[in-house]
């Protein structure tokens, strides 16, 4: 690619920043007459740090901060070419050929031949070879994380490099990566591994086989499909302890053909699909599971799978439904829940809030202690209006039996965005008169709620029959949802 003529300047201009730090004698003298004054009044605790601590302090600044800190006294000169950490971003520097001069000067003046940590955020490159360059330099025996945010279309031939590198723990892509051409993969000491790519067509089962101790994958589908199918998703991982498989939009009529999970150290899993379908899901059990979370589009294959999926995770401790995941379990025909025989804390959200499938899951958990309600409200493009596809109808209906959960364990109920309908308030009623050992209700009204109003709801409630006389009903608020 042709250079432009302004090349040169932008390179001395660089240059001559790294290079003036060679050259400060009054600066430097002014300095240290300052710290000389400063000791005489008091210890001057940062001068007397070495200089290895001084350059883990630095590890922590953007690199173009740290270089800066060469202009403060001769003392700081040279500190930041000691460095093994760095963290270079195009958002410091105004202009993509002075970013590239600015990266090369810094990587051609270190001292210290073995990067530990890389760091690399811009939008583009005007040298299409700039950004190889960077990875060989810090590839290396010591190099043990490497973050890669990149949006350039021509960093196809890029990467390769990075997945032989034996002595990663962490590897993040972020932005236009394309990883088919990839042949070999051998990272044995790789434990964190986040994909953040339009496009991934490389064998799943290659890659993960590559990582033996890989034990946090974050996983994103993001930008628009160039065609209507993926490659299967194989993780079979025996040391994966957390998973995030993420799509974004725009995947409306993309598919992958099957995801296949087999983890069984798995502890934290969290599975959003708006628009990309996944037709099938298969997943082993999952004995060790702490927390799942899903929110998942309720399309028809979808619907056909999740059912299984709950049923694999029926020995975790915490469960968070999305609201996308309640119409799935409302569509679901002859819905079978498994015990949940180790939940203790569900969250559940819902488009409109739908008692019949509530209390089902509460019947299905015999230890939950803390339940959370989130009623969404409104309706997303792209959905049928929730109501259209009840299976069952939408008002409350006295259970036959009390969930063993609510007489013995639930102590702890919270209801968001609470719109007081019929079957809301008969919901609360039955709750507080059969949970003996409930502790606190807290009830989160929509935003733009009037303060008569939300005193009428809190006096309603409050005036309800209560099974547990420890019970209280907590003020209104705003924050956040915990």
């Amino acid at each position: 690619m042709k250079r432009s003529p302004s090349r040169s300047s932008s390179s001395a201009d660089y240059g001559s920043l790294l290079q003036a730090t060679d050259h400060l004698p009054n600066f430097g003298e002014m300095a240290e007459s300052s710290t000389a004054t400063k000791r005489s009044m008091g210890t001057d605790f940062i001068s007397n740090l070495p200089d290895s601590l001084l350059c883990h302090i630095l590890s922590f600044l953007p690199t173009f901060d740290a270089v800066c800190t060469g202009f403060l006294s001769r003392r700081w000169r040279h500190l930041w070419k000691d460095h093994q950490v760095f963290d270079f971003t195009d958002k410091r520097i105004r202009g993509t050929e002075r970013f590239e001069s600015f990266v090369e000067s810094v990587l051609s003046q270190r001292r210290c031949p073995d990067i530990q940590k890389f760091r690399l955020k811009c939008y583009s490159l005007d040298d299409l070879n700039a950004l190889k360059r960077w990875i060989h330099a810090a590839v290396g025996p010591s190099l043990q994380e490497m973050e890669l945010n990149f949006f350039n279309y021509q960093s196809r031939d890029a990467i390769s490099e990075i997945f032989t590198c034996a002595s990663l723990v962490s590897l993040s892509l972020v932005g236009y990566f394309y990883m088919n051409y990839i042949e070999s993969f051998h990272l044995p000491m790789l434990k964190n591994l986040e994909l953040a790519v339009p496009e991934v067509f490389v064998d799943s089962s290659k890659l993960i086989s590559g990582c033996p101790a890989l034990e946090n994958l974050y996983f994103v589908y993001s930008g628009r499909s160039t065609r209507n199918y993926y490659n299967d998703m194989n993780l079979l991982c025996p040391s994966l302890k957390r998973l995030n498989l993420i799509s974004g939009r725009d995947f409306r009529y993309s598919k992958i053909s099957k995801i296949q999970i087999d983890a069984p150290n798995l502890e934290f899993l969290r599975i959003y699909l708006e628009d990309l379908c996944v037709t099938p899901l298969a997943v082993s059990d999952f004995p060790n599971m702490m927390e799942a979370s899903f929110d998942i589009s309720p399309k028809a294959e979808h619907v056909d799978w999740l059912p299984e999926l709950l049923q694999a995770l029926s020995m975790t401790k915490k469960l968070d439904l999305g609201a996308l995941t309640t119409q799935c379990l409302v569509k679901a025909p002859n819905l079978h829940l498994p015990e949940f025989s180790c939940l203790s804390q569900l969250r559940i959200c819902f488009k409109n809030f739908y008692s019949g499938v509530l209390m089902k899951l509460l019947c299905c958990c015999p230890m939950l202690q803390v339940l959370k309600i989130d009623n969404t409200g409104g309706q997303q493009p792209g959905f049928e209006n929730p109501g259209s596809i009840l299976t069952e109808p939408s008002s409350w209906t006295q259970p036959a039996i009390v969930p063993s959960c609510v007489m013995s364990d639930l102590n702890t109920l919270e209801f968001r965005r609470y719109p007081d309908s019929s079957e809301e308030r008969e919901f609360f009623a039955y709750i507080l008169q059969n949970a003996l050992v409930l502790k606190t209700i807290t009830i989160y009204t929509n935003v733009g709620s009037y303060e008569k109003e939300k005193e009428h709801i809190l006096n309603e409630i409050s005036a309800l029959p209560r099974g547990s006389s420890l019970c209280q009903v907590e003020e209104f608020s705003y924050r956040k949802w915990g």
